[in-house]
């Protein structure tokens, strides 16, 4: 586990320093801003990367959209009643999306509260109680901790601005 974080840590910070040498002061946030529109290959991979939320999110509402039928009756079983409520769903997530002017700072603090509590925080807690490495002091329990540690320190900084970003907005 701490192998894939080092990895994932290095890889990423590699990423990070070639798209300044490349793009220099001017780099954007995401790199698919910082790709030529007018070559086919950089519009394959802005098209790509545009599909993939799309998917994600449909793999996301499923969930949702069950656990909606199951308190309906026996009409929620049909199909069509089911490409209903799924539909019904996802239009109104798209309605909430566009009429809330602070929807991606919403969004910014589920991201920093919950994505790096189950990603980060909770994997390397759980990770610890079941090897014992809480137990005994070493290395890898140093580094765990330090893991950790940062990702309190994430989601603090995190839901902070994410917080003081929607306050803006009022």
């Amino acid at each position: 586990m701490i192998l894939c974080f080092i990895l994932c840590s290095f890889s990423y910070a590699s990423m990070a320093v070639m798209g300044y040498l490349m793009f220099g002061p001017s780099v954007q946030s995401q790199i698919t801003l910082n790709l030529p529109t007018e070559k086919l290959s950089s519009r394959l991979t802005i098209y790509t990367t545009l599909v993939s939320p799309i998917t994600k999110y449909a793999l996301m509402i499923i969930p949702i959209v069950n656990a909606t039928k199951s308190w309906l009756p026996m009409n929620g079983k049909k199909r069509p009643f089911s490409l209903f409520i799924g539909t019904a769903l996802v239009i109104s997530n798209v309605i909430v999306a566009l009429s809330l002017p602070f929807f991606g700072d919403l969004m910014s603090l589920v991201g920093a509260f919950l994505s790096m509590t189950a990603s980060i925080i909770l994997p390397s807690l759980c990770y610890m109680k079941i090897s014992g490495t809480y137990q005994r002091f070493g290395f890898e329990m140093v580094v765990l901790w330090t893991i950790v540690l940062l990702g309190v320190a994430v989601v603090i900084l995190g839901t902070y601005t994410s917080l003081l970003e929607i306050i803006r907005h009022f």
